[in-house]
């Protein structure tokens, strides 16, 4: 373990950055929170239509429950422990039934977030193989092996996890304060920590940490660095290909630029050009990914090598990090509904359409298109 030197204007700026937005926090995340649990709602709807049923969109199903549930079980933490009793700790806030919660938090919010970041890998990783490896792509990612990778991640985060679970327990210690409006309170103030009173429980701790920031947080996101390049890489590839494609196809009815409808290579193209939309939608939520979780990640290795960066550093910084994670995974729904022409389709048909009571003749051509793009996309797209 190495030791922190901290400056005290570091340290002071830190502080008084924390001083200023842990209030604002509590109704930021709920507003978040509500926000995300609703659209990842729509997310589940939308992507388990029949139309709608790919590999890819079996993952990305997965992925809304458990940030969905992230952020459910997030929105009470936030009302209990900053919108309703305040940000001070005090015994009437702080009381032993909240502490009960807590724990349960810190034990189920780990679980399911950690089920969230490796679906996000398993996405990357099916969709590396679907485009770099087409014909055994096709076999390979299909719906019962994403629907068996799905159960696999789950079952694989639940034994990693079972560590953190066993190092919690409740303590409670007590209080004499002065609050800043002046109230003095005392009685008996409960929170969550960490065993380590004897020389196993430390021992266990540290092996609990460094499970957590290896597999948990830096393993995941160097992964999604990786098949992120690799994807990238692969794509621009297939961008080639279907340039020199296009430039091989004949014009149709002299219209410059068309593309013959019967041909083969006009099919490829649009397969091709279909297939590469996708992949930078998915590309985009993996970078979404990486961007907000991969500082919670370093600052978490550097709070477990150097001594007291946890308290000076992580801490302070500890509401941001949370607030990164809840944008992630409420922003889903945006970006499907943007990038994804199927998915926006999908989306108005049943929530527009239908509530509006469209005409049958409007829904049998919606239906019809639909249909069209599921055929052309069933084994890859959004």
């Amino acid at each position: 373990m190495g030791n922190y030197v901290a400056s005290v204007q570091e340290i002071s700026e830190l502080k008084q950055f924390e001083t200023f937005y842990k209030p604002i926090h509590g109704y930021l995340a709920a507003c978040v929170c509500v926000f995300g649990v609703l659209a990842n709602i729509l997310n589940i709807v939308v992507l388990t239509r029949k139309n709608m049923l790919t590999s890819t969109n079996v993952i990305l199903t997965g992925l809304a429950i458990s940030d969905g549930l992230t952020m459910a079980l997030y929105f009470p933490w936030a009302l209990g422990m900053y919108i309703i009793n305040g940000v001070e700790a005090r015994p009437s806030r702080d009381t032993y039934q909240l502490a009960q919660f807590q724990m349960a938090y810190a034990i189920m919010s780990v679980i399911v977030h950690s089920v969230s970041i490796w679906l996000t890998v398993t996405l990357a990783v099916f969709r590396y193989v679907f485009i770099r490896f087409p014909r055994r792509g096709v076999r390979l990612c299909n719906i019962e092996r994403a629907k068996t990778a799905c159960g696999i991640v789950v079952a694989a985060v639940l034994f990693v996890c079972l560590p953190n679970s066993l190092t919690y327990e409740i303590v409670g210690e007590w209080y004499n304060v002065t609050l800043t409006d002046g109230t003095y309170v005392n009685g008996t103030v409960y929170w969550v920590d960490v065993k380590s009173a004897t020389g196993f429980w430390e021992v266990f701790k540290n092996l609990n940490f460094w499970i957590q920031a290896i597999f948990i947080k830096l393993l995941p996101c160097f992964l999604l660095t990786v098949f992120s390049l690799l994807l990238l890489k692969t794509m621009r590839d297939a961008e080639k290909r279907r340039k020199r494609l296009l430039n091989k196809v004949p014009l149709s009815d002299g219209e410059s630029g068309a593309l013959s409808s019967g041909s083969n290579t006009g099919k490829k193209i649009k397969k091709t050009s279909r297939s590469n939309r996708t992949t930078r939608m998915l590309l985009t939520v993996v970078f979404m990914f990486i961007i907000t979780n991969t500082p919670q990640g370093i600052l978490s290795v550097l709070s477990g090598l150097i001594h007291e960066f946890f308290h000076n550093v992580y801490m302070p910084l500890g509401d941001l990090l949370d607030i990164m994670t809840l944008l992630n995974n409420g922003i889903n729904f945006v970006l499907y509904c943007t990038m994804s022409k199927q998915f926006r389709e999908t989306f108005i048909k049943i929530f527009v359409k239908n509530s509006m009571g469209a005409n049958n003749g409007v829904r049998k051509t919606t239906t019809y298109i639909t249909a069209q793009d599921t055929q052309a996309t069933r084994d890859s797209d959004v």
